[in-house]
C-alpha cells in the first residue's frame, strides 16, 4: 500500500504562509542542501496531491522554471521530477486542470479518492502546502507521515497550519534532522 506523505514549511509559530499567501520566509532558507533533501524526498514519490490553491500558486511557478533557459540549478532538478509526477488536484471550483504537466482534478469523494490511489500501485503520495487538503485528510485518518519543516522566523500574521484541524492526530516523532541554514525537518508518523 502507498503512504500519504505531507510535507510542510512552517514557521516557528505555526503558520505556513504569510496572510496574503506569501512564502518568502521559506524560501530564504531555500539554499542547496535544502534543495536536494527536498528532491530526494520528491523521488520517493511519484504522485502529488494538490487543494486549489496550491495549485493556482505551484502550477505557474514551475511552468517559468521549465521554460527558464537557464533555470536555477536546485530548482532544475526538483522541477523534471514535478513535471514527470501525476498531479490530481482536489477542488470544487475548477473544471480543469491544466498547462502543468500531468494534472488532473479529483472528481469523487474524497476518501474514495484517495483509497482507490493508496491500493493502486507507485510510490508514496505527496502533499505540499494544501492546508485545506490536509485538514480534510487528518479528520478521515489517511494521513501516514507529517514531514515538518521547521523554519527559524516567526512571522505576525499568517495561515495557521494546525488552526484547521479539528482533531488532534495522533503522531509519533520517528527522526529529525538540522540543515545548516537552521531549519530543522522532524518525521512524524501516524499512529
Amino acid at each position: 500500500m502507498r503512504r500519504l506523505v505531507v510535507s510542510m514549511n512552517l514557521t516557528l509559530n505555526g503558520f505556513m504562509a504569510a496572510s496574503d499567501g506569501g512564502l518568502s520566509w521559506h524560501t530564504d532558507f531555500w539554499d542547496d542542501e535544502i534543495a536536494r533533501a527536498f528532491t530526494l524526498q520528491l523521488a520517493e514519490a511519484d504522485t502529488l496531491l494538490l487543494g486549489r490553491k496550491t495549485y493556482e500558486t505551484m502550477a505557474p511557478y514551475w511552468r517559468s522554471i521549465a521554460e527558464s533557459i537557464n533555470p536555477p540549478r536546485p530548482d532544475a532538478d526538483f522541477n523534471d521530477l514535478m513535471l514527470r509526477h501525476e498531479k490530481v488536484i482536489f477542488s470544487r471550483t475548477l473544471t480543469r486542470a491544466a498547462g502543468w504537466g500531468n494534472c488532473r482534478l479529483a472528481n469523487r469523494n474524497i476518501a474514495k479518492e484517495i483509497e482507490s490511489l493508496k491500493t493502486s500501485n507507485g510510490k508514496d503520495l505527496l502533499i505540499y502546502g494544501s492546508g485545506k487538503l490536509v485538514s480534510s485528510l487528518a479528520k478521515l485518518n489517511l494521513i501516514d507521515e507529517y514531514r515538518l519543516w521547521m523554519h527559524p522566523v516567526a512571522i505576525q500574521k499568517g495561515r495557521s497550519f494546525f488552526g484547521d484541524f479539528t482533531k488532534q492526530p495522533h503522531i509519533k516523532l520517528a527522526s529529525s534532522k538540522k540543515f545548516n541554514s537552521g531549519v530543522v525537518l522532524m518525521c512524524y508518523k501516524a499512529g
